[in-house]
């Protein structure tokens, strides 16, 4: 298979002389004497989301990832569990923390303007804690960071920011083009807008070699501006996306060569929910000729964030740097894809997202092993503090991930709060109210695109009395009772869904959740009513999410004969909020038989046979409420009216054969 082309030179640190190394002298007077560049540890951390090694192995096996295999085969791997919800940018925040989502702050994709109460895209401003970057600056350590999640507006740090709204994918590159507080450096931000222009945008020369289309079908589909709800214009500008944050890390880590280097690749994660689908082998549900144009489309992009990989890597070794490779989450590939679940659609793209993720690294600071490791994403600060020689946060959930250390990395020292250690300052935002209006709602419509974000949340307003209002989101609220229900803690998460309830009191993903919560904890009724009310706002398929329910109780029938009662009181309630569902009319019908309510189960059928009158299930439930009360002839009736619709019921037969017998009824 052919690799995309690689990227053009940008001549992007030509168009800045002077800007980054004159605001680097402009830098507070650090904590921490400077180091010369040659005795320090340095650290390159390259983020790709979404990776996994069930497509990552396989990959290798093909040889169609020769660098990751050298990284592998002179370092080692790891799987690196995540957690709940497995939402970018809260596991990037803790990764960049080493906290929990509960203490970061970063907890949806989005926020509230306080004043607006409108969806902003999330920002540093939710973080309440300091990332590595702002402790690596206050300890005189030099640091690079590139389109990490929530980074704008863009920090003041020892050395430079390129926040993540340098992305093409998420934020419209016309509007990219007036943002402030893009980077630090300030003057930055004119050479990542040329590059956002230059590499943004692939040519149908590029696309054409991994996708098997025409030129007219790429300019029909970048004409209608179909964005990222097609696979020509989505893997247009995933590859795009991830050739600008290439090109914005490979230049200035040349030019500055600071000791952290922290780029963030999305497109990774992008190319599964929008092509895995056509990834062989061919899926049932994807079309043969859309599985002939699209297939490539996978390997082709992974081969050509492999070959961006190899240039990191050659300049990490060339500088004697750790490199760390790693995911948020994994994927799902082959045949554990959810072939019948969209990977762009809400309720269905999380499906896509698994755990363990992956990690791999290679250098100094890595002890080289053949077998795979465990580490986790809260693994992951702790290890990046020690191998720069910078103190842990006592707040700290993980710890340094086995296969690191070695005699060339620092020594440990004790953990300090970083709270009290490091400063975060961001730049003051001068952007007008109609550019961030317009920019909010572009990236809300990509949130949706990408199935992160239902059109009925990005509209909601914020239910709270003006006095309460913040920039917390219904789903801010509600990621953080999910985090915290799968830690083991349900009664927090109750609290947490009723916060987001607040926002949003019409959210049916919350209620669903909240349901499920209520339930772990035998608040039955409470978990029946929940459950309701998501199903009266909009949760997907209610029908089936309802027939779970039944099910549920009905496993508990042996163990927990409460239950039995429970499930008829809740298919009354489910009853009385959708009378005119004749299945849960049903289900009610059999839950009362089932509960010897012989005569209140044969007035919902006497009901349902008047609509449904050759529904052989309807006619048997008859027969056998009427048999239940002694009516013998008119259970024969009945039992008769069903054969007649279908001869092949050998249970009615035997049925008819013992109420010829007299037989009484045995439930």
């Amino acid at each position: 298979m052919k690799q995309v082309v690689r990227m053009r030179a940008s001549g992007f640190l030509s168009l800045l002389p002077f800007a980054l190394s004159a605001a680097l002298l402009l830098s507070p007077v650090l904590a921490e004497p400077a180091k010369t560049a040659a005795a320090r540890p340095r650290v390159f951390l390259i983020g790709w989301d979404g990776g996994d090694w069930g497509l990552l192995d396989a990959l290798l096996k093909e040889g169609k990832l020769p660098n990751l295999a050298t990284l592998v085969a002179k370092g080692r791997s790891w799987d690196l569990e995540s957690y709940q919800p497995m939402a970018s940018p809260l596991i990037w925040t803790t990764i960049a923390t080493g906290r929990s989502p509960v203490d970061h702050g970063v907890t949806d994709f989005q926020e509230l303007d306080p004043k607006t109460r409108s969806g902003l895209p999330i920002s540093g401003r939710s973080r309440k804690v300091p990332a590595i970057w702002n402790l690596a600056s206050a300890r005189g350590r030099s640091v690079g960071v590139v389109g990490w999640w929530a980074t704008w507006p863009a920090e003041r740090i020892n050395g430079f920011l390129v926040s993540d709204r340098s992305s093409p994918v998420l934020f419209d590159p016309e509007l990219l083009a007036r943002s402030s507080a893009l980077t630090w450096p300030e003057g930055l931000a004119d050479g990542v807008r040329i590059v956002i222009k230059r590499e943004g945008t692939p040519s149908y020369e590029d696309v054409g070699r991994s996708l098997k289309i025409s030129r007219a079908e790429f300019d029909d589909a970048v004409a209608r501006k179909l964005d990222l709800s097609h696979p020509i214009t989505a893997f247009q500008k995933i590859l795009g996306s991830t050739r600008v944050h290439a090109r914005i890390g490979l230049d200035l880590y040349e030019r500055e060569k600071p000791d952290l280097l922290m780029v963030y690749f999305q497109g990774t994660d992008e190319i599964g929910h929008v092509m895995a689908r056509f990834h062989p082998p061919r899926l049932k549900t994807t079309p043969e000729e859309d599985f002939r144009k699209y297939s490539a489309g996978v390997v082709s992009y992974y081969a050509e964030a492999d070959r961006i990989l190899g240039e990191f890597m050659k300049k990490a070794e060339r500088d004697g740097a750790t490199l760390i490779v790693l995911s948020d989450h994994g994927f799902r590939w082959g045949d554990s894809r959810p072939a019948y679940y969209s990977g762009t659609r809400f309720d269905t793209a999380f499906l896509w997202h698994q755990s363990p993720g992956m990690m791999a690294a290679m250098g100094p600071g890595v002890l080289p092993a053949k077998e795979r490791g465990k580490a986790s994403v809260f693994d992951v600060a702790p290890t990046v503090c020690r191998l720069l020689g910078l103190p842990p946060d006592p707040a700290f959930e993980g710890k340094v991930a086995a296969g690191f250390g070695g005699k060339q990395i620092p020594a440990p020292l004790a953990a300090v709060s970083w709270e009290k250690t490091a400063k975060v300052e961001r730049l003051a935002v001068s952007s007008s109210s109609v550019d961030e209006k317009r920019a909010a709602e572009e990236f809300t419509k990509k949130l949706i695109a990408l199935g992160y974000l239902t059109g009925s949340e990005a509209s909601a307003i914020d239910a709270r009395p003006a006095e309460r209002a913040g920039t917390e989101t219904s789903g801010s609220f509600a990621n953080v009772g999910s985090y915290l229900r799968v830690k083991g803690q349900p009664e927090k998460a109750v609290e947490w869904y009723k916060k987001a309830l607040e926002v949003n009191p019409k959210a049916g993903t919350v209620w669903y959740n909240l349901s499920v919560t209520l339930h772990m904890l035998d608040r039955w009724n409470e978990s029946d009513d929940a459950l309701l009310e998501a199903a009266r706002n909009g949760y997907q398929d209610p029908e089936a999410t309802v027939f779970r329910r039944v099910a549920t109780y009905m496993q508990r029938f042996e163990k927990r004969p409460e239950s039995r009662g429970q499930l008829v009181s809740f298919l009354k309630k489910t009853v009385a909020a959708f009378p005119e569902n004749d299945r849960y009319q049903a289900a009610l019908g059999k839950a009362l038989f089932e509960n010897r309510d012989c005569a209140g189960s044969e007035k919902i059928f006497r009901t349902l046979v008047v609509k449904l009158p050759n529904d052989v299930e309807v006619l048997n439930l008859l027969a056998l409420t009427a048999w239940c009360q002694g009516r013998l002839p008119e259970a024969r009736e009945f039992f008769q009216k069903s054969l007649a619709q279908n001869a092949d019921q050998p249970a009615v037969r035997e049925g008819l054969s013992q109420l010829s017998r007299g037989g009484k009824f045995a439930p």
